[in-house]
């Protein structure tokens, strides 16, 4: 079983769009319906796919989510701060 971690890019239709936390480069679209209907954009979570590739399991880091959007929150202050 192989495991990546991704954050939802966005979703379009019935697919999220994830990238590849490591290289966003890379992304995949999951049909939405493997994945918990609890995510929303930006939520980092794991993914783990079975030896034919398909995704046998999901898992959402709740933890690392609000830290990046806590940090994004205060890059932006900072921004918005450095323009006044």
């Amino acid at each position: 079983m192989r495991t990546n971690i991704y954050t939802i890019d966005r979703f379009e239709r019935d697919f999220a769009v994830l990238l590849l936390r490591e290289d966003e480069t890379v992304q995949i679209d999951v049909p939405r319906h493997k994945l918990p209907e609890s995510v929303k954009e930006g939520m980092i979570l794991s993914v783990f796919f079975d030896e034919e590739g398909n995704i046998a399991n999901t898992e959402v880091f709740e933890d690392a989510t609000e830290a990046v959007r806590e940090n994004a929150q205060q890059l932006l202050e900072k921004i918005m701060n450095k323009n006044k």
